[in-house]
């Protein structure tokens, strides 16, 4: 392990130096100022485990998983001059697996490493409205990161970055921000800049190339209040290395409103409609019950989502905080009306609503890393921060699906006859020690529904360390 960690570093060294090197050289033509550089990382060590997630079934063979996961990052950020800054990051996340879907996958795994970001922003000032151009390989995210969140949802959290154009103006005098961004994702690694330290030309960050236009509006012009608007183009176009990618143009209209609407009270508010085409091999399948017939047709879009968290602040001693959530997301039908009705999460792909759920969902989605859909929940947390510097958390949410018909699967793992997908109980605990140094520990228990063929319980335990230098 602590092989793959040093030729981490030193990739991560020899890119950033090289960017320096670059900036530098354009700094001295661009201005007569002296640019001004910045380094920095972080280095997170991760133990993850979870039982019965992929397989549920604790009886099937490997349905436990366990492995650490070691993330090194190394940024560097050059101002040439005021209105110019140039960011790079190399980011590496070798693996050492305990028990995997099977013995030869067991041990160390090197991922290689990648430049996770590197843009250039410009922010002059346009006509008094505070200009921002970003252009290049960066992190976008937008609210709760519903549905703009994660451009690579299928590396998990090693990165989230979108190869994209950005334009952000602050008309002040509106209260109001307006962003336009344009958006390309090559599916495979080394697509668009080489990996580093590794020809793993058919490790995915994605399922599919996708193209994206995201129109998004923020206004602040009622008191405590944030209203959020967005309009989004996505497309999508599979790749023949890729057995699960999509051919699809998908069309989303939304809005969230967030706010604090007495002394002690917050709450948001979202919800989306899709339309367009979407042409999936995997899921297209007939009406009949037994759903064992499969046809590759180009189908009408129509879903919908919606997500609401209402918080009650306590504003104490030990900071305690109420919230209830709520969420529905659409399924396909499979019904004679002859269209998709499954809400696609488009770059919200992560766990937001649990570890062990977000592994669980790709089995009925064709293996699609947390495509979360045909999902109602609804559920309650508590927080306390004991401490400056400590935090506790305990979640409970009741899952159920829409349909009882899993969305893109004839697995027999699924029962077909019950919408109760079953429990979650979360609890998260989260330390920092020093400015540079922080902990966390997650663990997550639930017992699964009829919805399932095995009412068996699935688990997930999650135990942290991050140094930032």
């Amino acid at each position: 392990m602590a092989y793959y960690l040093k030729r981490s570093l030193a990739a991560a060294v020899l890119v950033a130096a090289g960017i320096s090197g670059a900036s530098a050289q354009t700094s001295s033509a661009a201005s007569s100022e002296k640019p001004v550089f910045e380094w920095a990382g972080d280095f997170r060590l991760r133990y993850e485990a979870y039982d019965s997630a992929q397989t549920l079934n604790n009886a099937a063979a490997f349905h436990v998983r366990d492995y650490f996961r070691a993330r090194l990052r190394l940024w560097e950020t050059t101002t040439l001059f005021p209105e110019l800054t140039l960011f790079g990051r190399v980011s590496a996340e070798p693996r050492y697996w305990f028990s995997a879907a099977n013995k030869d996958s067991e041990g160390e795994e090197w991922k290689h490493a990648i430049l996770d970001n590197l843009y250039a922003k410009w922010t002059p000032e346009a006509g008094g409205m505070p200009l921002t151009v970003t252009v290049g390989r960066q992190d976008i995210q937008f609210g709760d990161q519903w549905v703009i969140g994660d451009g690579t949802p299928n590396d998990g959290s090693w990165t989230n970055f979108y190869d994209a154009a950005r334009v952000s103006i602050d008309a002040k005098g509106l209260k109001t921000k307006f962003d336009v961004i344009v958006l390309n994702q090559q599916a495979l690694f080394g697509d668009r800049i080489p990996i580093l330290g590794s020809d793993r030309k058919l490790a995915s960050l994605t399922d599919q190339d996708e193209t994206g236009v995201i129109l998004y509006a923020s206004n602040k012009s009622v008191k405590n209040t944030q209203i959020d608007g967005y309009l989004i183009y996505k497309a999508d176009n599979s790749i023949p290395q890729l057995t699960k990618g999509y051919n699809a143009d998908i069309y989303t209209i939304g809005g969230r409103v967030a706010g604090t609407p007495a002394e002690h009270w917050q709450y948001t508010v979202e919800g989306a409609y899709q339309w367009g085409r979407r042409n999936d091999a995997s899921g297209n399948f007939t009406a009949a019950n037994n759903l064992t017939n499969l046809r590759s047709l180009s189908r009408d879009v129509s879903a919908f989502g919606f997500n609401a968290k209402l918080t009650y602040l306590f504003k104490d001693a030990l900071n305690n905080q109420l919230s209830l959530v709520s969420e529905y997301l659409s399924g396909d039908k499979r019904s004679s009306t002859g269209k998709d009705e499954m809400f696609d999460m488009l770059w919200g792909r992560g766990p937001r609503i649990s570890e062990v759920w977000a592994v669980a969902m790709p089995v009925e989605v064709a293996n699609r890393s947390s495509q979360w859909n045909n999902l109602y929940r609804i559920g309650a947390s508590w927080s306390i921060a004991p401490t400056k510097n400590t935090s506790v958390s305990a979640t409970y949410n009741a899952l159920f699906a829409i349909e009882d018909n899993p969305t893109r699967t004839t697995s027999a793992l699924f029962s077909r006859d019950s919408n109760f997908r079953g429990h979650l109980l979360q609890m998260v605990v989260k330390q920092k020690f020093t400015k540079q140094l922080s902990g966390l520990i997650l663990a997550e228990y639930c017992p699964l529904g009829d919805y399932y063929t095995h009412t068996d319980n699935m688990t997930f335990l999650r135990a942290e360390m991050l140094v930032a230098f």
